[in-house]
C-alpha cells in the first residue's frame, strides 16, 4: 500500500510525465527529487511501480527510460476512480456528506461498483478526510464552515512561524523551480484542471514548510493540505482569485530567494488572511455555483 507522501508524488510526477515526456525519453532522479521537493526515495519507488505498470523501462547506465506515456493516463477504471473522488469530494464541500454514511448507501448514490468505491475510500482514508465508523459505515471529515475558519487561523499562526524558525532552509534552485511552475500556471490558467491548480497550491505550502526542518510542523501543514483539498475546492470555481493567489506566491518566493524571512512571514500571513476574507466574503456564491454546475 503507497503511503499519502507516495500517492501525492505520484499524481504530480505522473501529471508532470504526460506533459513533458516522449517514448524514449530518460527521466532524471535527482532533477524529479529536486522539482518535487522530496528525496530520492520515494522518487524511485514511485518510479519503480511505473516502471511495473509498463509506462517506463530500466535501462543499464541509463536509468528509467519513458517507454508508454499513455499509461500516464490510467486506464478506464483509473478514470472512473478519479472522476469518483472528485464527486466525493464536492459532494463534502457543499455539505451533502456529513457524519455516518454507509456503503451501501454511497453505491447508491455514485452508481458505482463496490470496488471503485472502496478505492475512493481508501484514498480519502489516506488523506484523513474520511475514516471507518465502529459499525458498517464511513464517518466523513468536518469541512464546515467553522472547521475551515479554524485551519485558517491555525495556518496563520504556524505557516509564518515557520518561516522564522532557526535554521529554516530552503535551496534556491527549489524556490527557482516552484517559482517558474508559478508562472506557468498563471499563463495557463484557462487550460489547468482544478486538481493540477490545487496541487501546485498544495506543493507551495508544503515545501515552504520543509524548510523549518520539522517533522510535525509538516504533517500539521499536511494535514492542513488534505483538508484544504475538500474546503478550498469551492473556492477554486474562481479563476482569477486563484491567479491573485499565485501572484501571492511569487511574492513570498522572491522575498526568500532574497534571504528576507521576515517580509516572507508577513507576505504569508497576509496571503492567508486574502484567502479567508475571499473565501469567506464568496462562499454562498460559490457554494451555489458549486452546487448547480459551476466548475
Amino acid at each position: 500500500m503507497q503511503t499519502p507522501l507516495q500517492t501525492r508524488i505520484f499524481e504530480q510526477l505522473r501529471l508532470h510525465l504526460i506533459d513533458n515526456f516522449n517514448p524514449g525519453d530518460r527521466i532524471n532522479e535527482a532533477e524529479m527529487a529536486e522539482r518535487l521537493g522530496v528525496s530520492r526515495t520515494p522518487i524511485r519507488r514511485v518510479l519503480m511501480k511505473l516502471q511495473s505498470e509498463g509506462a517506463l523501462t530500466f535501462e543499464p547506465r541509463r536509468g528509467f527510460v519513458v517507454r508508454d506515456p499513455a499509461v500516464f493516463s490510467g486506464d478506464q477504471e483509473d478514470s472512473t476512480d478519479a472522476f469518483l473522488d472528485e464527486r466525493v469530494m464536492r459532494d463534502m464541500a457543499i455539505g451533502d456528506l456529513r457524519g455516518v454514511i454507509s456503503e451501501r448507501a454511497m453505491m447508491q448514490r455514485y452508481s458505482v461498483p463496490n470496488g471503485v468505491l472502496v478505492s475512493t475510500l481508501r484514498r480519502l482514508t489516506r488523506d484523513r478526510l474520511v475514516e471507518p465508523s465502529p459499525g458498517r459505515g464511513w464517518i466523513f471529515a468536518d469541512v464546515s464552515p467553522r472547521a475551515l475558519d479554524e485551519s485558517y487561523r491555525f495556518r496563520q499562526i504556524l505557516e509564518p512561524a515557520s518561516l522564522l524558525s532557526d535554521g529554516y532552509k530552503v535551496s534556491v534552485e527549489v524556490l527557482q523551480r516552484l517559482d517558474a511552475d508559478h508562472v506557468y500556471a498563471i499563463e495557463n490558467i484557462e487550460d489547468m484542471g482544478r486538481r493540477r491548480l490545487f496541487d501546485l497550491d498544495a506543493r507551495f505550502h508544503r515545501e515552504i514548510a520543509e524548510g523549518a526542518q520539522t517533522a510535525e510542523l509538516l504533517n500539521a501543514v499536511e494535514r492542513q493540505n488534505n483538508m484544504r483539498r475538500v474546503a478550498e475546492y469551492i473556492g477554486f470555481i474562481r479563476l482569477e482569485r486563484i491567479r491573485q493567489s499565485m501572484c501571492e506566491h511569487r511574492d513570498i518566493i522572491s522575498a526568500l530567494i532574497d534571504g528576507n524571512r521576515q517580509l516572507a512571514a508577513s507576505l504569508m500571513h497576509i496571503h492567508l488572511q486574502i484567502s479567508r476574507d475571499e473565501t469567506f466574503a464568496h462562499m454562498d456564491e460559490d457554494l451555489r455555483a458549486l452546487r448547480y454546475g459551476g466548475k
